[in-house]
This record gives C-alpha cells, structure tokens and sequence, in this order.
C-alpha cells in the first residue's frame, strides 16, 4: 500500500471478506474503514499541516494492521496483541464493543506508536505532534457515529457508560484520545532509542498491550455481567452485526 486510496481499498476487502465469511473479524475493520475514510476526507481538504506526510503515517499505520491480519489468517506469527484479538473473533462469548475495544488496543497502543516513529525515521518527532493530535478531532464524530451503530444493536449498551466512569484502565484507556495521548508517548520514548534497543522495547509494549487486551475480555465480574446481559441481546450473526456497522 503506498497511498490512502490503497489503504482504502485493502480495508473494503476485509470488510466484504468477513461478510462473505460471516465473520467477526470485520467488526474492527467497518469502524476502521470509515476512520480512514474521514482522515482521507481530511487530508483532501487541508486538515493537516502536512498531508502528505499524514498520508505516509496512515499508510504505515494501517499496513501493521493488514500484515497482522495476513499473518494470522495464514498461520503465521503476528503480535501477541493482535493475537489475542484476532482469536477471539472466533468465539461467540464477548459483546461487538468489546471485540472493536480489543481492534483499537492493539492498533493504537501498539501499532501507532510504532508507525509514527516509523514515519519520522532519521527526524525529530517533534513536527509531527499538531497533526497527530487534528486526527482526534477528524474522527471524533465518526467514533460516536459507530458508538451509536454498536448501542442500537443491544438495549443494555446504555449502562456501559456507567461502567467506563467507575472502572479503571480496563475501560477508561479505551476513549481514542486517551489510547492517542498513549501512544505519543510511547512514540517519544521508541523515537530515541537506539536501534538496538528498539526491538526490545516494541516486545514489551506488546507485553503490556496484551495485558491490557485480557482485561477487555476479562473485565471482572459486575462489567463481565453487564456484557453478557449486552451479547445476549445483540444478533447472533456476525453478517447481520456488519450490515448494522456498515450502514450510511
């Protein structure tokens, strides 16, 4: 992939594959394609102080994204973080939300770190921190939009809010800006490592992604009540979720 419109057209594959297939794993990537679609809506009209760089960071961004997904679907290694939310599309025991939480742990607080480091290799990451930031604000409105999709597909979605004020990072990390702020943090810190030790570094935010994506499916049990009361109600057919996400 080398530009948005490739980016673009790999995600609408995955999402009319998981149709195809009826399968979970399409869930992240609908909410993924219509981000893409805003930020390249935004880098068409001058959102960015620097588009083409802008394009350059989604293009890497979303390429750790499709390479995990190749990976995994082949039986290949892939990041234990994406692993784990890439299996559990094959169960039928969490909630849509949490399947999309699991998506947007891994890509933000793993891959997204890494793929602006990546997109300023021999610079300082510095210029790069007022258009990472205007993302936020180009996809806010499509992530309520999609919060919106996901509370129409079960009644009780209306008290996980409750839960995301009193719980702790198991919840709480999971707001796009919070898992952003993250990640430039985490970037900051890759950015000035030597490359002998950068490997290390990206192994244990891994680590610690991992950990973050066990307590999504794993929450405890009052919030684990609370998303089984919301999967018992949610359609019981990926195909018929997708057609929900995907709708407008």
């Amino acid at each position: 992939m080398n530009t948005l419109t490739d980016v673009i057209t790999a995600l609408s594959q995955l999402v009319e594959e998981a149709k195809t297939h009826n399968a979970r794993s399409g869930y992240f990537a609908s909410l993924y394609l219509q981000m893409t679609r805003a930020v390249k809506n935004g880098v068409d009209n001058n959102a960015f102080e620097d588009s083409p760089r802008m394009e350059k960071l989604v293009v890497i961004f979303a390429g750790r994204y499709v390479d995990a997904y190749q990976d995994w679907k082949n039986g290949q290694p892939c990041s234990s973080s994406w692993q784990i939310a890439f299996e559990e599309t094959r169960n039928n025991r969490i909630s849509v939300l949490q399947h999309v939480l699991c998506g947007i742990n891994a890509h933000i607080n793993l891959d997204l770190s890494i793929a602006a480091s990546e997109t300023m290799q021999n610079q300082p990451l510095a210029p790069l921190h007022n258009d990472f930031n205007r993302i936020n604000e180009v996809i806010g409105s499509l992530a309520q939009e999609f919060q919106e999709k996901i509370n129409t597909l079960s009644w009780p979605m209306r008290f996980v809010d409750n839960i995301g004020k009193e719980n702790d990072e198991a919840v709480a990390n999971f707001s796009i800006t919070m898992a952003r702020d993250a990640a430039w943090a985490s970037a900051n810190a890759l950015h000035v490592l030597p490359a002998n030790e950068r490997s290390q570094y990206m192994l244990n935010l891994d680590k610690a992604t991992h950990a973050l994506a066990q307590k999504i499916i794993y929450p405890g049990f009052w919030p684990n009540l609370l998303f089984r009361l919301v999967k018992w109600f949610e359609p019981t057919e990926p195909s018929a979720v997708l057609a929900v996400l995907n709708n407008g």
